[in-house]
């Protein structure tokens, strides 16, 4: 199990407004005997013949509260265990074994590499360079053709409207590409149809190790010193993916399905876990411009989070995802 988080000051760590314990979701889906019509059947439609035929057999999880929440204080000694250090070292620092014997490169990643790591392990955290901070949520949502619609939590809330039908207002939509040959798949195909008349559960978050990574890189890359701005900057980079990694798991733990997940570290790194983490601008969610869409539920401006005008993430050092329950879910291209 994971340690728990410390919250923040301010509104860190608490639920935002109109959130629900997730225990009310029961009497609520009795009260949501009709979605409003109004509202579906505008999602885009599946061209090209039929979709995935992706089932839904499966138990739906109950997260633990309706809504979103900002997290501060992370150890990083926790985000560090999810650094994967393949990466790192071959990608982003470029120790590759090439002509070297299997020894000799061993030897340099224990005389050379491992030292490194070990230093800006302690260093960055110290100096601030490396605060890890998450902000993440649950929603009710269904599918609609390719359509995801996200609603409104506060609308599952029992006797939120009045007679003649407990009513789910929509929030937002996402809308997502589907696979013109091969298994067609969609990413909305891994969530309850609108039609069966209950919500399911969308889980996002947003995470960053802080703006003052990249402020440590770029003053090291105006003194002139570029091969500790490679370190630094390679390190900073995993971080926030290993953040995204550990919070992942968290998210995990906390809709009760992490009793799929491999004990290795290094084997959640190959999607030994059940449902997949998916960001945008990657092959199954090309779309850039989702990010919006993402920021306005979660809000991550209270971590220090903006979207550029391409709708990129600053601080550099941060990344965001939405998360599939569904035992199925897969990465996969468009």
């Amino acid at each position: 199990m994971l340690e728990p988080a410390r919250g923040g000051g301010g509104d860190a760590d608490q639920p935002r407004p109109a959130q629900l314990e997730a225990g009310q979701l029961e009497a609520a889906q009795l009260e949501a005997a009709q979605l409003e019509a109004g509202r579906l059947g505008q999602g885009r439609p599946t061209p090209n013949g039929p979709p995935s035929g992706i089932t839904h057999d499966h138990t739906i999880p109950t997260p633990p509260f309706w809504g979103s929440r900002a997290v501060t204080g992370i150890d990083p000694a926790l985000v560090e265990q999810f650094i994967n250090k393949v990466a790192l070292y071959r990608g982003q620092w470029q120790f590759k074994q090439g002509a070297m014997s299997e020894e000799d490169f061993l030897a340099q990643v224990h005389d050379t590499v491992e030292p490194i790591f070990r230093r800006l392990s302690a260093d960055l955290p110290a100096r601030g360079a490396v605060a890890p901070a998450v902000v993440y949520g649950y929603f009710p949502c269904n599918s609609d053709g390719d359509d995801l619609i996200v609603w409104d939590p506060a609308s599952l809330r029992p006797g939120a409207v009045g007679p003649g039908g407990a009513r789910l207002r929509q929030l937002e939509r996402f809308t997502f590409p589907r696979q013109a040959t091969r298994q067609r798949l969609c990413i909305s195909d891994y969530f309850l149809p609108a039609s069966c008349g209950r919500p399911d559960v969308l889980a996002m978050h947003c995470v960053t190790v802080g703006r003052g990574a990249t402020e440590a890189a770029q003053e090291l890359f105006r003194r002139g010193d570029f091969a500790e701005y490679l370190y630094v900057h390679g390190y900073c980079v995993e971080a926030a993916e290993a953040l995204a990694e550990l919070w992942h798991k968290r998210v995990r733990q906390e809709l009760g399905i992490a009793s799929d997940d491999a004990p290795r570290v290094r084997d959640l790194f190959t999607q030994k876990y059940r449902g997949s983490r998916y960001s945008f601008g990657y092959p199954a969610c090309p779309d850039m411009s989702d990010q919006g869409t993402l920021f306005r539920l979660l809000d991550p401006s209270r971590i220090g989070c903006q979207l550029t005008e391409n709708w990129q993430i600053d601080p550099e050092q941060s990344t965001s995802a939405i998360i599939v329950h569904h035992p199925k879910a897969k990465y996969f291209a468009i």
